[in-house]
């Protein structure tokens, strides 16, 4: 088992927190928040960089990068912003994934560049108000009429949807097939006849808005159903494995920007005489919060090696996302309490990442739903 990190994956990572710490600093990115603005140009630079083509080929003009790295990418995302994190990963590592691996070579051909390119977006349709984590009661419906569907209904949570191209949408075809067979994935521009879009409030990442999707009988020509008609469920749940994967990676790279930021307040912070470091107490709550970040990088990192390979990995991704979330939410709790006072101050960073960290807990499927398919996994015989 060898544990060494090629020179590539350091070079990656050193190459993002350079670039992250000149164009997304704790000011920036509180500003933008605060404004409710999306960075526009710091999502452009991204995609200069290659980040948006991580997640298929060089012939749609992407990297097809390993797991690893793009692990590494979402660290550093998370770290340096939550708000950039909501709009490139569901257009860079699940939707565009599921048009390369689902879509039509024509589908592939008009959108995949496009993302590569930082110019096109998309946004994931799939939690409704009476679906979230059983997303196999969703009530959005899509009626074939001709050479088009028709889709009515509603999706909530659907974040980066008012600056989207399209919304990658779960949709019901079939009222009458079992779960498994009668639903589908359509790309529904965001721009279409009877779609409505409006942003909801939310605790942190306030710049890339969450939002709810109207759909009031919006025609979707049938070119844009991605794979064939009832693979909804396959697909969806075929991506989900490596959405849980990179959860565990945001959360990692949010405990990873808790414990920095702590860290280097603790050497500089002088009290009693000595840097508080040296207080037992600061720096034990150091010490647990490397702990957590290292444990959370090797488990979400050992998931994705098992992704990588295509070996099964559901027990492994959903082990990443619990512990990665849970990790992160401790460290940033921890990194409040090391600030005192000044943790509370929005122009030092810490008190968003304390905000930011609870959405992992939750997105991806809650971790209360996460250690139930834990358990079934443990108890088919997995370890």
């Amino acid at each position: 088992m060898d544990f060494t990190i090629s020179s590539e994956h350091q070079q990656l990572r050193q190459t993002l927190r350079e670039f992250f710490e000149v164009e997304a600093p704790v000011d920036v990115v509180a500003r933008f928040d605060r404004e409710e603005e999306f960075n526009s140009d710091l999502y452009r630079k991204v995609a200069e960089l290659g980040l948006c083509g991580m997640a298929f080929g060089e012939e749609y003009g992407g990297s097809d990068a390993d797991q690893i790295s793009i692990c590494i990418a979402v660290e550093e995302i998370a770290r340096a912003s939550a708000a950039l994190a909501y709009a490139w990963l569901p257009t860079a590592t699940f939707c565009a994934k599921g048009v390369y691996r689902f879509g039509t070579e024509e589908q592939k051909k008009e959108i995949l560049p496009q993302v590569a390119a930082g110019t096109m977006r998309m946004a994931m349709g799939l939690s409704e108000p009476e679906a979230g984590s059983d997303l196999t009661h969703l009530s959005t419906r899509a009626v074939r009429d001709g050479d088009d569907f028709v889709v009515r209904g509603q999706k909530v949570f659907t974040t980066g949807a008012d600056t989207a191209d399209y919304i990658f949408a779960f949709v019901r075809t079939d009222p009458d097939a079992p779960a498994s067979r009668g639903m589908s994935v359509l790309l529904v521009p965001r721009d279409g006849e009877g779609l409505s879009v409006r942003p909801l409030r939310k605790l942190a990442g306030q710049s890339t808005h969450t939002c709810e999707v109207f759909f009031n009988d919006v025609r979707v020509p049938k070119e844009n159903l991605v794979g064939e008609l009832g693979d909804g469920v396959k697909i969806i749940f075929g991506l989900l494995d490596a959405e849980r994967i990179y959860v565990g990676a945001e959360g990692t790279g949010l405990g990873q920007g808790a414990l920095d930021m702590a860290l280097k307040y603790a050497k500089e912070r002088v009290q009693f005489g000595k840097p508080i470091i040296e207080h037992q107490a600061v720096g034990h709550m150091l010490a647990d919060m490397a702990m957590d970040v290292q444990t959370a990088r090797l488990i979400t990192w050992h998931a994705a090696w098992r992704l990588e390979q295509g070996l099964d990995c559901r027990l492994e991704a959903s082990m990443a996302k619990v512990y990665g979330s849970e990790a992160g939410s401790r460290c940033a709790a921890r990194g409040m309490q090391i600030l005192g006072g000044y943790s509370y101050m929005v122009e030092y960073g810490m008190e968003r990442y304390w905000r930011e960290t609870k959405l992992y807990e939750i997105a991806g499927g809650t971790n209360q739903v996460m250690r139930n398919v834990i358990a079934k996994q443990l108890a088919k015989g997995g370890s």
